[in-house]
């Protein structure tokens, strides 16, 4: 897609309006470029937490054993999410990075390049969430009324810590390339430290502070607790409302205050 700089008037609502049709159009090429020549397409996307899903649920819950009841479902639950916010923050690390040459020619409003890989991700977890669906009914688990505001609730505030964990990652990134491959490590260590394989509930009592001080683990748990329990989520979801927020107002900040050296740098 080519941009020119014509596009792009002074700032105010027709700039506004054009940063949000170049994200539209950017999401729309990520996707497609993503599967493009695939037979299957986005249903690929599917592949991985489901994959993961049936060899997790035969080794921990098969060989291992774990209590849980309905562990493979359990797990579902909790991957389907996980990808979502893994893929988002990993993706978008290098947007920048990655397009310095469109940095250097063109003046558009920058932030769409990592949010456009975020909301790409988000669409695909979206168009998940029937086959989830399917799985939690086809094992018993009735759709509640719940599930009509926690859904929204949930998704809102993990779309949100997303954004702005991938705001904040692709402008350092620009600055110090070394995080590409710390963030990779990280995500790695934050699966393990987040109540995705395990029920919190179970966490020793002198460690439970390292899980709750993550803002993904009670989104996670409130994922359970909405479509696989039909309760409203525990009260630690204020905590971690509050951290996105604050997620998002770092990204936001850290983006504006380096974006005007992206173009020396990348």
């Amino acid at each position: 897609m080519t941009l020119h700089a014509a596009t792009f008037g002074p700032r105010g609502s027709r700039s506004a309006r054009n940063g949000l049709e170049l994200l539209a159009a950017l999401t729309s090429r990520e996707l497609r470029l993503r599967y493009q020549g695939s037979v299957f397409g986005w249903a690929w996307s599917l592949a991985r937490p489901l994959a993961l899903g049936v060899i997790l649920s035969f080794a921990l819950g098969k060989v291992i054993g774990t209590g849980i009841d309905d562990y493979s479902v359990f797990l579902l639950v909790g991957l389907f999410p996980w990808f979502w916010f893994q893929s988002a923050v990993q993706m978008s690390s290098t947007t920048f990075v990655g397009n310095g040459g469109l940095l250097k020619k063109v003046r558009f409003p920058r932030a769409v390049l990592p949010l456009s890989v975020v909301l790409g991700n988000t669409l695909q977890f979206v168009l998940a969430l029937p086959v989830l669906a399917g799985f939690l009914i086809f094992s018993g688990h009735e759709p509640r009324w719940v599930w009509l505001p926690g859904v929204p609730l949930l998704f809102v505030l993990q779309l949100a810590l997303s954004c702005g964990v991938a705001l904040f990652v692709a402008s350092i990134t620009v600055f110090f390339r070394d995080l590409e491959h710390i963030v990779e490590v990280l995500l790695n260590l934050l699966f393990y430290i987040t109540p995705i394989i395990y029920d919190a509930g179970r966490i020793p009592a002198g460690y439970g502070w390292i899980t709750w001080a993550n803002p993904l683990a009670p989104i996670a748990e409130g994922w359970r607790d909405v479509l696989m329990f039909g309760q409203w989520p525990g009260v630690e979801l204020w905590a971690s409302g509050g951290l996105a927020a604050f997620a998002l107002a770092l990204g936001w900040f850290s983006f504006r205050r380096l974006e005007d050296s992206f173009a020396d740098v990348v």
